[in-house]
């Protein structure tokens, strides 16, 4: 009978503290991020994840095994701590007071800081290149999981699990999109949203700019929801590219954002400092010939693109460096040379304002409409554009636009062929074939399309007036 009572106890027993053995084990954690190439401003750290649902681990006795530009270096956490399910420990250099430094705002207050028992990791700290393994092993020096750098990191960038889980493969890690990293947070990867075609559209090109100024692009959230700036990247000419942002900047509807080469954009726009989203971005170098912008978000959705070219400018402005290209309306194709012309502005440029060639494109449930009607394209910045819609019964159609004077001369051709579809916009700027401002007076537009496999041709015509200052 004790025998019995015996083995029945010891069964109880080992029912009570088996999840205590297991849990101490760390089995169950794993690497989620690691920023082994710092900044000046930020530190090396590692975070690490209870991958468990159920099981609290005792983090006594874990310790990093890791490589320093010269050798292994083994290192433990000061004092015991227990990490809960499903979340983060983040383990960070002794000697980085994280309070009062970078980390400050980033990492959440009840986030689990443990600090090392030495005072950095290792007497150079982590090797800062890639290719290089890191360990954690539990109390008995056995291995809970490794993981070997891969991402081709910028200085104060971590590397990031994309899957909250055991898997280190490389296809499971990232760079972080966001300086600093997501410290004691799910990685920046995963919160980043999608975007699509036309939510951020390119909107002035300074490309040129006087001795003293910027070189800068401006975009505008052309959505109707909030876009986050983290993780867009830029691609310039052959081989340039840079982020749009280093941290989280949530850009509300209608807002612009100014990329801009230097500080000295400041000096020229006085209206800069207190209205406008704005990041200096060194690497950002355009080009005066003309080159391709595309900008993409972190999952490589293209979101506008276009190959500006200095004959977009007026061939009424003489001088064009120091003024920038805008667009005439920023929910019509930023490919269409129509859509873009020389600043009317006497700043030359209008950063973190509404264009000053900017036509609205109104609604109208006629087939066609153009607005303003009338316009006056004379160069002061206001209704300079007329702006034609046109809505086709087919899903797709070859068109033809022309413009003709009171004596039915043909004075300039808008579209040749072009392929459109139900709903189209082509913007109109007043000028004759040769590049001439037409005179003031009454033209009419007409619009011929024909059906794709059709041959039938059905023509709109529709007055369109030209009108000056007297």
């Amino acid at each position: 009978m004790g025998r019995r009572y015996f083995f029945l106890s010891l069964y109880f027993l080992l029912l009570f503290i088996g999840p205590v053995l297991r849990a101490q084990s760390g089995s169950d954690l794993t690497f989620s991020e690691i920023l082994f190439y710092p900044s000046e401003t930020n530190g090396e750290y590692v975070e690490i994840y209870n991958t468990s649902s159920t099981e609290t681990i005792d983090l006594s006795g874990i310790k990093i095994k890791y490589y320093t530009s010269s050798s292994n270096f083994v290192t433990a956490f000061i004092g015991g701590s227990l990490l809960a399910p499903g979340k983060f420990a983040i383990i960070i250099q002794g000697n980085y007071d994280y309070e009062n430094g970078f980390y400050k705002s980033l990492i959440p207050p009840d986030a689990l800081v443990l600090k090392l028992s030495t005072n950095n990791f290792g007497s150079s700290g982590m090797a800062n290149t890639t290719g290089r393994p890191i360990y954690l092993l539990n109390a008995s020096d056995e291995t809970i999981d490794a993981y070997t750098y891969t991402a081709d990191n910028a200085a104060g960038y971590s590397d990031e699990k994309t899957a909250l889980n055991k898997n280190n493969d490389s296809g499971n890690w990232t760079n972080s999109a966001t300086i600093g990293g997501t410290p004691g947070f799910k990685s920046s990867v995963i919160l980043m949203p999608r975007y699509s075609s036309g939510s951020l559209v390119i909107n002035e090109i300074m490309y040129d700019p006087d001795t003293g100024s910027s070189e800068f692009l401006e975009f505008f959230n052309a959505s109707r929801d909030s876009i986050q700036l983290a993780g867009l990247q830029l691609y310039f000419g052959s081989s340039g590219k840079c982020k749009l942002s280093d941290s989280f900047i949530i850009l509300p509807p209608e807002k612009y954002f100014v990329l801009s080469s230097d500080s000295a954009i400041f000096n020229n726009y006085s209206w800069l400092k207190s209205e406008t989203v704005l990041k200096i971005a060194g690497s950002l170098t355009l080009s005066n010939d003309g080159a391709l912008l595309v900008l993409k978000d972190f999952y490589g959705t293209t979101l506008d693109s276009l190959s500006y070219s200095p004959g977009w400018h007026s061939k009424s402005v003489v001088i064009t460096k120091n003024r920038s290209l805008e667009r005439v309306n920023p929910h019509i194709d930023a490919s269409s040379r129509s859509n873009w012309n020389s600043c009317a502005a006497a700043e030359g440029a209008t950063p973190g304002r509404r264009n000053s060639i900017f036509a609205q494109n109104l609604s109208s449930e006629k087939r066609v409409t153009i607005n303003p009607n009338p316009f006056s394209p004379d160069g002061d910045g206001f209704e300079d554009f007329g702006i034609i819609n046109f809505d086709l019964t087919q899903p797709l159609s070859q068109v033809r636009i022309k413009v003709f004077d009171s004596s039915g001369r043909l004075v300039r051709s808008l579209a040749e062929n072009r392929l459109a579809s139900s709903n189209n916009s082509v913007i109109f700027d007043g000028m004759d074939e040769s590049g001439q401002p037409l005179r003031i007076g009454i033209y009419i537009l007409l619009i011929e399309t024909a059906a794709e496999d059709s041959g039938n041709v059905t023509g709109i015509k529709i007055p369109v007036v030209i009108a000056r200052k007297l």
